[in-house]
């Protein structure tokens, strides 16, 4: 039996300070704090991030990477488009605390970033999500299991009922987890009136 290998120190680095920025935010942290919940000095943290913003991007850049994986499982698959969405939104509020709310971090914090570095995410974020989502609304309306749709308006709409959750104060039980992501699904693909006809 093996046990598994410590992180590396750039691995280190990118968990714990994601946790960090979670709890603190980007201005309430500093590289120095930082360097000593990893356990390196300063100078070892700016051997592999030059500032704090470089490592705030890698942190997102990391995430949007994991997710695209988790959009390319659910594609490959999932039958149909519910079950694709299903499961990105599973895998996504399925995450530990702190990494499902990196989505979340990202929209609170760009606005302390360069414009440079917002750039950069904005057009990833866009490549590796967004368009991705949209795609599989797209070909589902398609393949005639949805209506005709706007798929990027409806990728938007997905995602701000997925946003509460993404939060790290938000319960990670795994019941409570199944129940939103039930009820995110339902109410995306169904809607919530009741049919004509049925019983109150």
């Amino acid at each position: 039996m093996t046990t598994a290998e410590p992180l590396d120190v750039p691995e280190r680095i990118l968990e714990e300070a994601t946790r960090l920025f979670v709890t603190r935010g980007y201005h309430g942290i500093s590289m120095r704090e930082i360097a000593e919940a990893v356990g390196v000095s300063k100078a070892g943290l700016y051997y592999h991030f030059k500032d704090k913003e470089d490592l705030f991007i890698a942190i997102l850049t990391a995430n949007l990477e994991h997710i695209d994986r988790m959009i390319t499982q659910a594609r490959q698959t999932g039958q149909t488009t519910r079950e694709q969405i299903r499961q990105i939104i599973e895998a996504i509020l399925g995450q530990a605390p702190h990494q499902r709310a990196i989505i979340r971090l990202a929209s609170q914090e760009m606005a302390h970033l360069s414009q440079t570095a917002r750039d950069q995410f904005d057009q990833l974020y866009q490549a590796k999500f967004i368009d991705q989502l949209a795609a599989i609304l797209r070909e589902g309306s398609a393949r005639g299991e949805l209506r005709p749709i706007n798929p990027s308006v409806a990728t938007w709409i997905l995602l701000g009922m997925a946003y509460p959750y993404l939060s790290p104060a938000q319960a990670s039980d795994a019941d409570v987890t199944r129940e939103a992501v039930n009820a995110i699904i339902s109410i995306f693909f169904d809607g919530i009136a009741q049919p004509a006809g049925q019983p109150d």
